[in-house]
């Protein structure tokens, strides 16, 4: 059984929209928390979210769950800073694949991490989500991928190691195509009407984790 750990990319300063996307409420909780939640309740082994621009208001956000939570100073890069610090810690936490995910995807759900889990877990080693026609967020990567993971720079993301590869298995998911750069994305999405919550276990999955996280730890390899 591979050990997988998910990432939640949350370092940016979020120019576009004018304030901590991060800290966004929807619901009553902030997109950071809502992000790591469903990492929390799915089936990965680890979870670790990285912070940079706005770290000291995101931090005590999360800092109450079993994670580890990664400073990067080098946030102003771009992407590709963030899931180097990411790719880092999958390293030393010896794990067999790891999930990237980001913080303004609020219709994620546990479930949707779960089935790239399963996928690869079947026999596809590189798995996406699938929405607008692309390839994208949240996607699984397998070790063998950390070097490339480990090459990206400045505001590239990962998805082109995704494209070059015709062996990703990309599963469809329309909910991905809402996410949170602009006021008029935030204004949709508080528009949006509420809808029943999918019933997930709210502990049941904490309890295979330790009681308490990592230690906060700081990242600078930009």
């Amino acid at each position: 059984m591979s050990r997988v750990g998910c990432a939640i990319l949350a370092a940016g300063g979020s120019r576009r929209l004018g304030l901590p996307k991060q800290l966004v409420l929807w619901r009553g909780r902030e997109l950071v928390r809502h992000a790591v939640l469903q990492a929390l309740r799915s089936n990965a082994d680890e979870v670790a979210v990285i912070v940079g621009a706005h770290a000291e208001r995101v931090v005590p956000v999360v800092s109450d769950l079993p994670l580890s939570c990664i400073v990067n100073l080098g946030w102003r890069e771009g992407i590709a800073s963030s899931i180097r610090c990411a790719t880092h810690w999958a390293a030393q936490k010896d794990l067999h694949a790891l999930i990237l995910m980001v913080s303004d995807q609020p219709h994620l759900d546990a479930h949707h991490l779960d089935r790239l889990i399963a996928m690869h877990e079947a026999g596809f080693m590189k798995v996406a989500s699938r929405y607008s026609g692309v390839v994208g967020v949240p996607a699984l990567f397998p070790a063998t991928a950390f070097r490339r993971l480990f090459g990206l720079s400045g505001d590239a993301g990962a998805a082109a190691i995704l494209r070059d590869d015709p062996g990703t298995l990309s599963i469809e998911w329309p909910a991905g195509e809402v996410d949170i750069d602009t006021t008029r994305d935030l204004a949709l999405l508080l528009d949006e009407p509420e809808k029943p919550a999918r019933q997930v276990p709210r502990l049941r999955h904490f309890e295979r984790r330790r009681v308490h996280g990592d230690p906060i730890t700081t990242e600078d390899r930009a």
